[in-house]
């Protein structure tokens, strides 16, 4: 008892800072989530004949809900944005209701985890300064957390990026025998998606996606503009506008697919080409920081001892 005695009066500062940082975050969020209720609850009142939840429509509040209860609050009133933010994470690869959700509550995790640790390990390391340099690095470092999932996840979203492109000319060629056999375009993406679905397993997942929305009604068209939009490539987007002009102006499909998918595989050879010619400039810096220094030690490591061997002969006669 008198140890923690001892502790709670030598760092009574850093813990009363830590307990009001948190405080005022829960007070943030907790008024954040009652004012997005509040504003939810007034549009759905001031709407003449807007969807109400009544006890005969049990589903209806299950289908609104885009997460836990407690975490609803957490997704973004403005369509716009919360739009934006869809688009952003299926194109990442997190799908469902939910996703949204857990990306926002991961991120206000995050701030408060670095917030709180940055003004426990700032009391620690200097504890003579103003307790303003410490509010200071708590904002600063709280923004950083608050950020860092998103920058996270974009790194997975360019991932991704890279292998769609990489695997589109494959599936270009499969779409072609596909359709030389005579399979239509909806029912070859769900076989097509199962032959790559080892190679690129991402770009296989959106295939299955495609044919799932023809199968839900939704007219290949919008489905493919659908899948040029998750898999974020300007292939796919220049693809679905290929497939939409070859039926409005009657032009041979599988012509236009051969065509295209030589054009594809040029642009990965090309990228292939790029990269590796690109490699030398980049071999520049390990190679003068880290490999030259060593070959030239053991190069000159076994002069310089018999030099300082003979220098050592030299003095002792």
């Amino acid at each position: 008892m008198e140890q923690i005695k001892a502790f709670l009066t030598a760092r009574g500062d850093l813990l009363l800072l830590a307990m009001v940082f948190l405080a005022v975050a829960i007070l943030t969020f907790a008024f954040g989530s009652i004012t997005r209720s509040w504003s939810g609850v007034r549009r759905r009142v001031s709407v003449p004949g807007g969807p109400s939840i009544t006890a005969a429509d049990p589903m209806a509040s299950v289908q609104r809900s885009s997460g836990p209860g407690y975490l609803k609050g957490l997704v973004p009133t403005d369509e716009a944005k919360k739009s934006e933010l869809v688009k952003f994470l299926n194109s990442s690869g997190y799908y469902g209701n939910r996703a949204l959700v857990w990306f926002q509550a991961s991120r206000i995790a995050m701030a408060l985890a670095c917030g709180i640790l940055t003004a426990v390990m700032f009391g620690r390391l200097y504890p003579n300064r103003p307790i303003a340099f410490t509010i200071l690095a708590c904002v600063v470092l709280t923004f950083i957390g608050y950020m860092l999932p998103r920058a996270i996840v974009s790194v997975r979203r360019d991932k991704l990026f890279e292998e769609h492109r990489q695997g589109f000319p494959d599936f270009l060629d499969l779409l072609v025998i596909c359709v030389e056999a005579g399979i239509s375009v909806d029912a070859s993406m769900d076989r097509i998606a199962r032959d790559l679905a080892r190679d690129y397993p991402s770009l296989a997942r959106n295939l299955s996606f495609m044919a799932l929305e023809v199968r839900a009604g939704k007219s290949t068209r919008e489905s493919l503009d659908n899948l040029g939009m998750r898999l974020g490539i300007p292939e796919a987007k220049a693809f679905a506008t290929l497939l939409r002009q070859s039926e409005e102006l009657g032009t041979s499909l599988v012509q236009s697919l051969r065509v295209y998918s030589e054009e594809m595989r040029q642009k990965r050879l090309s990228r292939a080409e790029e990269k590796a010619s690109s490699l030398p400039a980049k071999l520049v810096i390990p190679l003068g920081f880290f490999i030259f220094p060593v070959v030239l030690g053991v190069t000159l490591l076994p002069v310089a001892i018999k030099l300082f061997a003979a220098l050592g002969i030299s003095k002792g006669h």
